[in-house]
């Protein structure tokens, strides 16, 4: 799809902050490689005028950009704002651990949610940490993906790992749990890309290999 943009947007577009502009340039891209029937069930877009008029915006973290579609299906930036409430929830406050598995139901890793939120292998190696907006980082500041809906979802919308409550399969017994050593320093961590569609297909890497991605 052609992405159109116009010179109220183009004005629009220089009283944002880097941060902003960064976010613009990720809808730009991600909106540019759709088609137009999954844009518009997508969660991240709203209409706000009546059928005939066709206004929607595409709401993010911190910009809110309004939209329409031109007579060959062409979506059209018309105008951006700094969004005025974040897109976010903020997660339900968790304690103690979180068991996670594998597509085969084998138990690889675990969420110590009284230790930063850090993801551990069942030998005691911290892997991995989910931040305060269900992201996935490893300690080398590499976005791995996000934890929600008790499943780890990696780019692809595809599902990397399960808890108990939402594998697809009988979930194993869990090994003994070694002792925790010491958590590397985090990294500057990388922008947050969007969020793709999340869909029922696993993900052919393992888990333990998608959460090393975060100490390479």
């Amino acid at each position: 799809m052609k992405v159109l943009i116009t010179h109220q947007f183009n004005q629009a577009m220089l009283q944002l902050n880097t941060m902003q502009q960064q976010e613009v340039s990720s809808f730009y891209s991600f909106v540019s490689t759709m088609e137009k029937e999954d844009i518009l069930s997508s969660a991240l877009l709203t209409r706000i005028a009546s059928k005939e008029e066709g206004i929607y915006t595409l709401r993010g973290k911190h910009v809110r950009i309004f939209c329409t579609f031109d007579e060959q299906d062409n979506i059209l930036f018309l105008d951006v704002g700094v969004a005025t409430s974040p897109q976010f929830i903020q997660p339900e406050e968790k304690t103690g651990e979180t068991t996670l598995f594998g597509s085969k139901g084998d138990p690889k890793a675990y969420i110590a949610w009284d230790d930063e939120n850090t993801i551990y292998s069942f030998n005691g190696k911290p892997l991995a940490y989910i931040d305060e907006e269900l992201n996935i980082y490893g300690f080398n500041g590499k976005h791995l993906g996000w934890f929600e809906e008790d499943v780890v979802w990696n780019h692809q919308g595809q599902r990397v790992g399960f808890t108990s409550n939402t594998c697809p399969v009988y979930t194993q017994f869990e090994p003994f749990k070694g002792f925790k050593q010491f958590k590397p320093f985090k990294g500057f961590k990388q922008y947050a890309p969007f969020k793709p569609y999340k869909g029922t297909i696993a993900s052919q890497v393992p888990l333990l290999d998608f959460l090393e991605g975060g100490r390479s």
